[in-house]
């Protein structure tokens, strides 16, 4: 009996020992990645991780353009990258001997100086060529630029107003301004002055010393006669007007003259300084209003060597800050190209010398020194704007003034493009 009851204490030992397959043996901890599950929620969703995605870019910023600048901002630019010398030079309207190329001695000036502009005379034009001497003063003209240096090109003036001052023989006869008045007909002068753009454009020329806006009571009495349109100051304002316009759609610059007017005197300034006793009203009632007229077409304007003393007693008009700043500019608002007649007049050289005329010109308000073919003047008048200039009676913004008004009278006569020497 006891032997039956260890046995079955045994037996009992035995399956304490065997346990059902579901039944946890011990305590198991969670692997330390693997997240705890709470009673609440015995079934945890599973959360699907988000792709990595690329680091995002920081914008950059676009360069801030560079404001445009205008073209006058540009032309001054340019002007800004010029020597000394070179602007000098575009103040210089010189002439020359020969009809077949210039001599050695011009073309050294024109390079030393870097002369921006060439004026032609009669004496150059052969006019009884088989043509009219248009093919001989092209190969002139086209000689004077291959010689030219600069980078700038040339302003290549002549005078052609009709009548006795015509330069070339015409296929047509060109009328005297005096016919032009007296016919007063605007569609017959713009005609004959389109012809003389195109004709002057063919022999190389871009700019024209006309017409002449000079009114007189009695033209005959002047030294100027035929090249006076009327004693009208109301025609002659008309038909001037017609013949600028007509240069302008033949091609071709118009320089009027001759500033303030020659009509009141029979003193040829060739010769000797004329006088004219005036006064401004009279003066500005009668002489100037074909100016105030043509003015706002015109591209420049030529001053004469002429005083008045009841206006400047000092300085003849074309010395004179009152007629050239004040009146030209400033009242009747003249913004081209102001020019003076030749340095080699006796009306000009009577009251002082080439270098001091030179430079007071340009103080006055004047832009371009016109002189014919005597180089040793021309030499003279470089020597005063050079002096002038380096001990600061000429200040180099007063000489910017200058060279921006005759450049952008090349822009407009041969469609030069400045800027593209920009970088």
């Amino acid at each position: 009996m006891k032997k039956f009851w260890c046995l079955f204490l045994i037996a009992i030992l035995l399956l304490g020992c065997v346990r059902e397959p579901d039944e946890p043996i011990g305590i198991v901890s969670p692997a330390p990645d693997t997240p705890a599950v709470s009673e609440a929620a015995p079934y945890a969703e599973t959360v699907t991780p988000k792709p990595t995605s690329e680091p995002t870019a920081v914008p950059t910023e676009a360069p801030t353009p560079e404001p445009t600048r205008s073209p006058e901002e540009r032309l001054y630019a340019f002007i800004e990258t010029m020597r000394v010398e070179e602007k000098i030079g575009q103040l210089c309207m010189f002439g020359f001997s020969g009809t077949k190329e210039i001599s050695a001695d011009f073309q050294k000036l024109l390079n030393e100086y870097r002369i921006g502009g060439v004026m032609l005379y009669g004496q150059n034009i052969v006019r009884y060529n088989s043509d009219g001497g248009f093919s001989q003063c092209r190969k002139l003209t086209d000689s004077v630029k291959n010689a030219s240096e600069s980078k700038i090109p040339l302003l290549i003036g002549l005078d052609v107003e009709g009548g006795r001052v015509t330069r070339f023989r015409w296929k047509t006869t060109l009328k005297s301004a005096q016919t032009l008045g007296k016919k007063n007909s605007r569609s017959l002068a713009y005609e004959q002055f389109q012809t003389i753009g195109e004709g002057l454009g063919e022999a190389g020329i871009n700019v024209n010393l006309a017409p002449c806006l000079d009114t007189a009571k009695e033209p005959d009495k002047t030294f100027l006669t035929s090249r006076i349109i009327s004693s009208d100051a109301e025609i002659v304002s008309e038909i001037g007007l017609a013949c600028v316009e007509g240069l302008h759609d033949g091609g071709c610059l118009s320089f009027v003259k001759h500033f303030p007017g020659h009509g009141a005197t029979n003193a040829d300034s060739h010769q000797i300084t004329p006088v004219v006793q005036k006064s401004y009203a009279s003066l500005q009632s009668y002489e100037l209003v074909p100016f105030a007229r043509v003015l706002e077409e015109a591209d420049g304007v030529l001053v004469a060597h002429i005083l008045y003393p009841e206006i400047d007693e000092r300085h003849i008009a074309s010395q004179s800050e009152i007629f050239i700043t004040e009146i030209l500019r400033g009242e009747l608002g003249f913004s081209g190209v102001v020019m003076s007649d030749d340095f080699r007049m006796d009306g000009l050289r009577r009251q002082t010398s080439l270098s001091n005329g030179a430079v007071q010109f340009i103080l006055a308000g004047g832009d371009l020194i016109l002189c014919g073919a005597n180089h040793a003047y021309q030499r003279e008048i470089l020597k005063g704007l050079f002096d002038a200039v380096e001990d600061g009676t000429i200040s180099e913004e007063r000489l910017n003034e200058s060279v921006y008004r005759i450049l952008t009278a090349k822009i407009n006569a041969v469609g030069w493009d400045p800027f593209e020497t920009e970088e």
